[in-house]
């Protein structure tokens, strides 16, 4: 996982979690870096792990939302892109991670 690779000092410096699965506490404790975390409805609620970061130095180059109308890989290959309300947040989930990329690597 990107957020286990964070927190091992192999380089990495940031990473964006889109509609991620199977995170525990400690990989935020253990993140040596920010944190772009995206989530749908499926996914698990990460408020009190995200929190974590927050506190962290980075912490203010970290950023969470939620997307609650949105399934898990909404982003991917189970993204229904006929629908234009879902090409819209994954429009939005690019930009973020673009952006988010763009100030937590300068």
């Amino acid at each position: 996982l990107a957020i286990q690779a964070l927190g091992e000092n192999c380089g990495i410096k940031s990473v964006s979690l889109v509609h991620p699965s199977m995170l525990e506490l400690k990989d935020f404790e253990q993140a040596q870096g920010p944190v772009l975390l995206l989530t749908s409805k499926d996914d698990q609620e990460l408020n009190e792990e995200f929190a974590v970061v927050k506190a962290k130095p980075f912490g203010q180059l970290s950023y969470q939302e939620r997307y609650n109308d949105r399934i898990h890989g909404f982003c991917g290959a189970r993204g229904d892109f006929t629908d234009p309300e879902v090409v819209r947040d994954v429009n939005r989930v690019i930009q973020l991670t673009a952006g988010f990329f763009h100030e937590s690597l300068k």
